[in-house]
Order: C-alpha cells, then sequence, then structure tokens
C-alpha cells in the first residue's frame, strides 16, 4: 500500500508551499528499505573531498617541515582525512606510536573515531581509537590513529614530556582558543 508522506523542503523566494508530497511504498511492513544506488562508495567520497588533491603535498610538508599548518572549509576532511593519509604513508607502520588528533570536545573525538573506523572498514578501538576523560576505546600496540581531547594530550605530557609514544600530534581547532589549546601549542613547541 502506498501512503502520501510529506516532506519539508527548502523554499525559492516567491514561493509559498512548505509541503511537498511523495509516494513510500508501505508494504515492508515495519522494515525499512534504502535504496544505495545514489550513495557513492566510501573511497569516492573520501576522493571527492578537497583534503584529496593536496594530500602527496602535505605527505610532503610533513616529511620536510617539523610544523604543517593546515587550513580548509569545515568538511574539506582535515580532521578525518589527514591522520588516514599518515597512516597510510606508513608513518606508523612496524612500530606501536600513535598518531594523535586533539580535538576540543569529546563528543567530536568520540565521533570522528567512529567516522574514520567506519572508512578504514575496522572496529572501533583497534586501528583507530579515542581517548577521553574517564573514557577510552583504543589498544594500545594495535591502535593508530588516536583521537583525544586536548585536555588528555596535556594529561600524558605529564607523564611523558617528550610524547615519546606519539609520531604525529595533530592539534585540530587551535582557531578556538583556550587554555588548554594556548598550553598545548606551548608544551608542544618545546618537543
Amino acid at each position: 500500500m502506498a501512503i502520501a508522506y510529506k516532506r519539508a523542503r527548502f523554499l525559492k523566494p516567491g514561493e509559498e508551499d512548505l509541503i511537498v508530497s511523495e509516494e513510500i511504498d508501505e508494504s515492508t511492513e515495519g522494515s525499512v528499505v534504502l535504496n544505495i544506488t545514489g550513495i557513492r562508495h566510501i573511497d569516492q567520497q573520501r576522493q571527492s573531498l578537497p583534503t584529496f588533491k593536496w594530500r602527496s603535498h602535505f605527505l610532503y610538508l610533513l616529511e620536510t617541515s617539523r610544523v604543517v599548518v593546515v587550513t580548509g572549509e569545515t568538511g574539506s576532511g582535515k580532521s578525518t582525512q589527514l591522520p588516514q593519509y599518515i597512516y597510510e604513508a606508513g608513518w606508523v607502520k612496524g612500530t606501536s606510536k600513535y598518531i594523535a588528533v586533539t580535538q576540543p570536545r569529546r563528543v567530536a573525538a568520540i565521533t570522528l573515531a567512529t567516522r574514520v573506523a567506519e572508512e578504514k572498514d575496522c572496529k572501533l578501538g583497534n586501528e583507530v581509537g579515542y581517548l577521553i576523560r574517564f573514557e577510552d576505546c583504543f589498544k594500545p600496540g594495535r591502535t593508530h590513529i588516536l583521537y583525544m581531547t586536548d585536555g588528555m594530550l596535556i594529561q600524558e605530557m605529564t607523564r611523558d614530556p617528550l610524547l615519546q609514544n606519539y609520531r604525529v600530534i595533530i592539534l585540530d581547532e587551535v582557531h578556538e582558543r583556550s587554555l588548554q589549546v594556548d598550553l598545548l601549542l606551548g608544551l608542544v613547541k618545546k618537543i
């Protein structure tokens, strides 16, 4: 049985009608059917992000410089793709070291780790994990991309001031100035 379904949509200037009707087939009785023909494969999604065209240049700069500053629009892949490019380039291959990616908020650290684990088709906590206050999801020796809050990296530095367990440190969202970010910038500069 098909029923009329109403969905919201954006209005164009001069339009008054807020609702558009669509026909939806309800014959599946409680199950949800997703038509995935329009959804691109994850690799195609990754390659369509703006960071992809700069991948080689980014890795070259990382190889030749102690500090690389990356700027880009929201959604361009800085937080999700750059750590994967570093991993795929072999920066932590054969080691138990981490690529650390700091985030100002707990939710961002968890969400990004979950997304990258999905993109890498691995279980969260294996190759990709997170570390936040009172909670962690990673396996030492197996996890290589580790998302964490700014405060957790500061805490790590109290135990290991040179961050010897880390191969690359990405300080993300540094434009959101805070005491922790400013402290991290100063501490990491001394390594």
